[in-house]
């Protein structure tokens, strides 16, 4: 048997000294001071530190470790048994239960007993029988919601998993329920030329959302990314290059199909949609290149369909106008909508034959590109678009204004879209990282809701069929995932009814202003077309008379006759565009403003203005200066050649 001593000492007393090494044999302590080689120093290279940001969320799992109290548990029952009989008494014997029962119910003392027990279940039950306990109390009042201390609250916030930071931008959410969501990540065209970047896309899924689920494996960046509404696993994508590609994520993670470099778009692919056809593999894409294609995914080899968005009679790719967005309805089969970057929204209708007839109405949407197009889910003749610092809402029937207008100040707006539920709510995305909420029932000068959701441009949003969660990216790769309170995403009983009611009278309104502007615009052009003519006119007898007579002209010559009866007959001309406008407004039956209404004195009569009075409205007092300035002019130049004249002669 090996015996063993072990010598425990304290390792703050082996701390203190310096510990030196020796032979077993007791020889005299050594100390040998060895220096690092400096050629061996030179060829080590420093670490430096470096952060990398990891994302921490909640997992479902978890590994710990604690010390707890065992607890001990006993199982015990309860085997309840027919009691309150006499022991000589057997309860499972029948006759001699009913034996005992006869002879209880015919003493006295058991008759006074239930008579007293019946007296007192009565009262009780009249006393319960005055108020009805099971009643419902104001039913008719309206719900009242109690206010959400936060109505909008962040469930996943996802990064981009590549190591540069691309801007998401495009979203999708999978026709199953939208419990997965496909985002594209891309930089812009010239950024890739120069510095090497990632080109792979993720689908994320909601419920699992700490890595991403599918990678979509791709040559170049994906701008935009589309689910099929009939098969949760295709996807079709458009690259930054202009290709359009099929993802059958069954199948690989790289497209299954591809378009030849040499038949897709010139440019970067903005947007992606499928249509509602038959055999439900047919999408169409837009791009800045000017041109909308149609494909097939089972033939990829060219388009089936093209449009060259250009509303001339013959139409140019140079002269297209640059796609940014595309908004198409199932319900309507053949129409869709175009955002270009000239702020111009063109209505199409795919099953025309040219392309002027395809192009049926243009709307001069904003200033500056048409970020975003959706039309809304219950009310399909009725869309928003947003773009510069307004989000506009249109009717198809009024193409030279919208009916609403949603002012932003001093931001600018990249996203938006109605939400699928409640049907007056807006959301809106800006460049400097907030969400905007607007209902336009409760209020349209200011947002209904600001939250900030990051602090760089929101460049995409997308809102769940469902209504009650929607998405979000920015430019720095963040893709926010938002849930939606119940008050903003569950309709009350009159939401649909007070929207239509208010887009209505805002059509009507639109619709009476329209008519009365092109009215106004036909009279003054036929207004300054007959004083045209009839200057030159004027300045042609005039010239012809100077010609022929040598002698200066009389007060009482065709030129002045010819002047004079132009003044007559241009106040004529306002007497009766005075006339017309009160017309006019009896006929539309809006009421005249308080320039355009008679003027009366003081006595109640009605005072008969001039044509130089300051009563007109601001068009025609120019009008009316410009008129007067030429007759002055007119005079001082028949004057000045009759004077002429007389020193000559």
């Amino acid at each position: 048997m090996d015996l063993t001593c072990v010598v425990r000492r304290d390792i703050k007393l082996l701390s203190k000294r310096k510990c030196n090494f020796s032979d077993a044999v007791l020889n005299p302590s050594q100390s040998v001071d060895i220096y690092p080689d400096s050629e061996l120093t030179a060829s080590f290279t420093i670490a430096k530190n470096k952060e990398i940001g990891v994302q921490c969320q909640a997992c479902d799992l978890s590994a710990l470790h604690i010390n707890t109290d065992s607890a001990s548990t006993e199982n015990r029952g309860i085997h309840h048994k027919e009691g309150g009989w006499p022991r000589d008494v057997n309860p499972q014997e029948s006759d001699q239960t009913a034996r005992y029962r006869k002879k209880i119910e015919k003493d006295e003392a058991y008759s006074h007993a239930v008579l007293h027990l019946g007296q007192q279940m009565e009262h009780y039950i009249k006393q319960n029988n005055v108020f009805n306990i099971y009643e419902d109390y104001f039913t008719d009042a309206p719900d009242v919601p109690t206010p959400d201390p936060n109505p909008l609250r962040t469930l996943h916030l996802l990064k981009d998993p590549s190591p540069t930071r691309r801007a998401v931008t495009g979203l999708s959410w999978s026709p199953d329920g939208g419990t997965k969501l496909a985002a594209a990540y891309s930089d812009p065209f010239w950024k890739n030329l120069f510095d090497h970047k990632d080109n792979d896309s993720y689908i994320w899924n909601i419920e699992r959302a700490v890595q991403p689920e599918i990678v979509l494996r791709s040559m170049s960046q994906l701008r935009s990314v589309s689910f099929n509404p009939r098969d949760q696993h295709i996807l079709a994508g458009g690259s930054i290059y202009g290709a359009v590609g099929i993802w059958d994520v069954r199948k690989s993670q790289g497209p299954v199909e591809c378009v030849p470099i040499d038949v897709g778009h010139s440019e970067s692919v903005t947007s992606i949609i499928w249509s509602n056809s038959k055999a439900g593999g047919e999408f169409f894409s837009a791009s800045g290149d000017g041109q909308v294609l149609w494909w097939d995914m089972r033939k990829l080899n060219a388009p089936i369909d093209a449009l060259v968005l250009d509303p001339s009679a013959t139409p140019r790719p140079e002269n297209a106008l640059s796609a940014c967005c595309l908004e198409y309805d199932p319900s309507m089969p053949n129409k869709f909508l175009v955002g270009t970057r000239q702020g111009i929204v063109m209505n199409c209708n795919r099953r025309a034959r040219t392309t002027a007839e395809r192009i049926m109405c243009q709307y001069e949407a904003h200033l500056g590109p048409v970020h975003a197009l959706h039309r809304h889910p219950q009310l399909p003749k009725i869309f928003l678009t947003v773009g510069d610092w307004t989000t506009n809402i249109w009717t198809e029937d009024i193409r030279d204004s919208p009916i609403l207008t949603l002012r932003n100040q001093n931001v600018q707006l990249l996203a938006g879209a109605w939400s699928y539920t409640r049907p007056s709510v807006i959301f809106t995305a800006a460049t400097d990282g907030a969400l905007y909420l607007w209902d336009i029932l409760a209020q349209r000068i200011n947002p209904t809701l600001c939250s900030q959701v990051s602090e760089s441009p929101l460049l995409s949003l997308s809102t769940q069929e469902q209504g009650k969660i929607m998405a979000v990216g920015s430019k720095d790769g963040r893709l926010s995932v938002i849930q939606i309170s119940e008050n903003l995403s569950t309709v009350t009983r009159n939401d649909k009814a007070a929207l239509t009611s208010l887009l209505e009278r805002e059509t009507r309104r639109e619709k009476t202003l329209e008519q009365r502007s092109k009215d106004g615009k036909s009279k003054q052009g036929a207004k300054a077309s007959i004083v045209f003519h009839m200057a030159v006119a004027s300045v042609a007898a005039a010239t012809q008379s100077s010609l022929v007579v040598q002698q200066p002209q009389s007060p009482t010559s065709p030129s002045k006759k010819m002047f004079e009866s132009l003044k007559e007959t241009l106040q004529a001309l306002h007497s009766k565009e005075n006339t017309s406008n009160g017309e006019c407004h009896e006929a539309t039956g809006i009421e005249p403003s308080i320039d355009m209404m008679p003027a009366i004195d003081g006595q109640g009569s009605q005072i008969n203005l001039s044509v130089s009075q300051p009563m007109e409205s601001t068009v025609d007092q120019h009008l009316q200066t410009a008129e007067e300035a030429f007759f002055e002019t007119m005079d001082q130049d028949i004057l000045s050649r009759g004077m002429e004249e007389k020193q000559q002669s």
